[in-house]
């Protein structure tokens, strides 16, 4: 795919989009939506000019989703590859780029493993979570590293006025057991919630090659906490503490069972100063867990902790100026019985965004100054303009650079690190054109982008020993849309990729497991007392080698999930999911098998 065919591509579906009010997708949100992740400050979803999703709690139960990965799916430009279904290591991918690409934060503060660099998006708790806020797109100007493909932001629940409990279980497909209570609760200026769950599954045989044929389970505990409360004098404070530990068989070589803990603690200070500046301190840490065992005898231990401290400024200027300025620290550690030449390192960014407005176009610049204590110093910037239309229209121009330290075992790990490697770096360029009619009813967005990658870090096979691609580019686009069809609301988006090694004896060929086309429909019916809906969802083939070889290929696939709810009660719901209804027999990970048809039956308790 190269630039002039994938403009052509960009300019021919906008038009069908223009010409269609029934083309359709998931990003569209309504006006006081509000997102905070795209600029680290409230703002709402038409004003910020990145490309935004966001899932909502309600998102969550229409879909009858139970864990993060799958309601990911449902969103434009991310893929996944998962090791054998439930709790089993997923792999989230962003327009192309690396999982370890993706920057996640849960309530504000930084996940993830500093051996890995990734998030074990498999072991974190669906139930404890309010809302996914998902900017595509760098954010390296204004979070540092890692976010050169996007950035994913989880938020806990959190309480209200009044009393509000919910308890709700379910049983289904291999056994899985789900309970689940949450407590939430207060008034105009406190509030709570208090979750707890437990979940296990004795899963199905993980691998493919059938060397080890028994069912792979899962089981996790996980608890919640969030209060917070605002003072008269214009000053909040909030806490939150989120915490999932279990265990995981496997099928492998050097282990087959594993125990977890994944845990988010985090302390939010924020005050108003009048009515021009907020100040916002927050400090938190995030613990990556992991022992393994080989038939009941110890093997590894991975753990890691990321403590970060921020303190930023919030200032209206002028009525359409606002400028943000901060600073930020993060000191990542490693525990573990394998031996790091560095087990610790530190990092301190600065960085500042301005936001005007003239008349109808919108000007945002950003930029960040990290010093890493491996690395140095790492300059990031980003730049977007965007002008809104007639009859609601809106166009938008981007360009961002972001970049990637190696994480410990990039760098140290035994047999297959390089002290040597260097910082991935990105530069990005987006053009973008969206809309709504029909008093909000339909949305629509096409955004066009190119994302050069320069030192691209790999573990090609056969021997997966980290090497680094000079260069990489990925381009592609992403259309999306919302409209309701005869009492139907319908949401659907289609992203069109190319992930290509620009360098090298594989210079042209596609990064390894990402598929070019991924497409996702979503369609729901409210009738009353029932509710029913559907998902479609499909990917094109990926390759598992650099070469790109036929038989090494993993062929695309396509699912079909169906679900309905139904009142019993005013305080009692029953709902049911199938999920993979044509039993498609596909990988999205070499060698490790998809699920077939599969149910779930959940019965919830809300007082009302």
């Amino acid at each position: 795919m190269k630039l002039s065919p994938l403009a052509a591509q960009f300019g021919t579906v906008t038009l069908c989009l223009l010409a269609s009010p029934l083309v359709l997708a998931k990003d569209a949100t309504t006006l006081d939506d509000i997102v905070v992740t795209a600029d680290r400050k409230a703002r709402s979803v038409d004003a910020t000019l990145a490309p935004v999703s966001i899932i909502t709690r309600q998102d969550i139960e229409q879909y009858q989703a139970t864990s993060v990965p799958e309601v990911l799916r449902h969103l434009p430009g991310i893929t996944l590859s998962n090791s054998g279904g439930v709790g089993k290591a997923t792999s989230v991918f962003i327009r192309g780029t690396n999982s370890s690409h993706v920057l996640v934060l849960i309530d504000g503060i930084k996940m993830g493993s500093a051996t890995t660099g990734s998030v074990a998006f498999e072991d974190l708790p669906l139930d404890q979570v309010e809302r996914i806020e998902v900017v595509r797109g760098p954010r390296s100007s204004l979070y540092g590293s890692e976010a050169i493909g996007g950035v994913i932001q989880i938020f806990t629940r959190k309480g209200g006025k009044g009393f509000q409990p919910e308890v709700s279980v379910s049983a289904g497909s291999h056994n899985t057991q789900k309970a689940n209570v949450n407590l939430a609760g207060g008034d105009t200026t406190t509030w709570y919630n208090v979750n707890a769950g437990t979940e296990k599954t004795d899963g199905f045989n993980a691998t493919a090659n059938n060397q080890e044929p028994d069912a792979d389970g899962y089981a996790r505990d996980s608890v919640a906490l969030r209060a917070g409360h605002r003072f008269a004098n214009g000053t909040d404070v909030d806490v939150s503490l989120l915490q999932a530990q279990g265990n995981n068989d496997y099928d492998g070589s050097f282990g087959n069972q594993g125990e977890f803990v994944q845990q988010a603690v985090s302390g939010k200070l924020r005050h108003s100063v009048g009515d021009k500046a907020v100040l916002t301190a927050q400090l938190g840490q995030a613990k990556d867990e992991s022992d393994n065992f080989k038939d009941g005898a110890f093997k590894s231990r991975f753990n890691t902790t990321r403590d970060t401290v921020s303190l930023q400024a919030d200032v209206a200027v002028r009525a359409n100026d606002s400028l943000t300025v901060g600073i930020e620290q993060q000191q990542d550690k490693v525990n573990s019985n394998t031996t790091y030449t560095v087990a610790s390192r530190a990092n301190t960014g600065l960085f500042g965004n301005y936001q005007t407005t003239l008349g109808a176009t919108q000007l945002d610049i950003s930029a960040r100054q990290d010093d890493n204590e491996q690395f140095g110093n790492h300059t990031t910037g980003g730049v977007a303009v965007g002008r809104d239309l007639p009859n609601g229209m809106r166009v938008t121009a981007a360009y961002g650079t972001a970049f990637k330290a190696p994480t410990f075992n990039n760098l140290y790990f035994p047999n297959s690190g390089d002290a040597s490697l260097q910082p991935e770096e990105s530069q990005n360029t987006e053009l973008g054109v969206s809309g709504k009619a029909a008093r909000d009813k339909v949305r629509w967005s096409a955004n066009a982008f190119s994302n050069n990658i320069d030192n691209l870090i790999s573990y090609p096979p056969p021997t997966y020993k980290v090497s680094q691609i000079d260069k990489a580019r990925i381009q592609g686009v992403e259309l999306s849309a919302r409209t309701q069809l005869a009492g139907w609301e319908v949401n659907t988006n289609l992203t069109l990729q190319k992930p290509e090694n620009r360098s090298g004896a594989d210079a042209g060929k596609n990064l390894i497991l990402r598929p070019e086309r991924l497409a996702s429909v979503d369609i729901d019916r409210d009738l009353g007392k029932f509710r029913v809906g559907a998902t479609l969802r499909g990917e094109s083939q990926r390759y598992t080698d650099t070469a790109n070889t036929e038989g090494k290929k993993l062929s695309g696939y396509g699912t079909l999930d169906l679900r309905a709810d139904y009142q019993l009660a005013k305080s009692w719901t029953v709902g049911a999911k199938l999920s993979n209804v044509l039993d498609k027999d596909y990988q999205t990970n070499n060698g490790y098998n998809q699920d077939g048809v599969n149910g779930l039956v959940t019965v919830k308790y809300a007082p009302k």
